[in-house]
């Protein structure tokens, strides 16, 4: 049996699970908001169902431009993590998992590729 390659296995770390739940509940509420706000028994999730039911009566352009800002900005940190990939030579399948972590989660994703340092080649 061969021992293990780690230094050879490109570098990928998942987001934390609570940052993925944040933003996930986040977007799908934001989403719900913006594109179908009759759907939701929003009197149902408490503050911030009060909350949204407020942004929605009182400043729904906002909300929309908000929804569209908001992935605006994760499409920009995907783009980053593109970037960083390719500087530290990350490629392949573990590339494109970072950047759609990115784009899904953003900083949290971001910043952990950004942390990593690749350790450099002995030459």
């Amino acid at each position: 049996m061969a021992p293990p390659m780690a230094d050879s296995e490109p570098f990928f770390r998942r987001a934390s699970p609570f940052w993925m739940s944040f933003i996930g509940v986040g977007f799908t509420v934001f989403g719900f908001a913006v594109y179908a706000p009759q759907s939701v028994p929003w009197s149902m999730l408490g503050p911030v169902g009060t909350l949204v039911q407020y942004l929605i009566k009182n400043y729904p352009v906002q909300l929309y431009r908000g929804f569209w800002i908001a992935w605006g900005i994760h499409t920009t940190e995907a783009v980053i993590a593109a970037i960083l990939t390719t500087m530290k030579n990350i490629g392949g399948v573990t590339r494109l998992k970072w950047i759609v972590q990115t784009q899904l989660f953003g900083l949290a994703s971001l910043y952990m590729l950004i942390l990593y340092k690749p350790k450099g080649k002995a030459v």
